[in-house]
């Protein structure tokens, strides 16, 4: 079983538990995701053909990305690597990010 990890590095507030490199500064936010685009295309051979069972957005706070970003992200996946039509796809979030306008499919 092949996953892809994406590590979305922004948060609202530093936790003092947490070990990952994060930025509570978000200027940067849609530099990184094109960055991130990037990246998945260059390693689009990594997986050598396999097919994608799982995509997690941790972080960070990946909740922090608005629709556009996702889609761009996914699509990128998607049109990259072979994704399994249902494939697990679990993104991290803080509940107080969340409304229903924010998780509608």
């Amino acid at each position: 079983m092949s996953g892809i990890y994406i590590h979305i590095p922004f948060c609202k507030k530093a936790c003092h538990y947490c070990d990952f490199h994060f930025s509570t500064s978000h200027g940067m936010m849609s530099d990184m995701v094109n960055a991130i685009q990037k990246e998945i295309v260059l390693r689009k051979d990594y997986l050598a053909g396999e097919e994608v069972e799982t995509i997690y957005f941790g972080g960070g706070t990946p909740s922090l990305l608005n629709k556009d970003q996702l889609e761009l992200l996914l699509n990128t996946i998607r049109e990259n690597f072979i994704v399994d039509e249902n494939a697990e796809v679990t993104l991290e979030s803080n509940p107080d990010d969340l409304t229903k306008k924010h998780c509608r499919c």
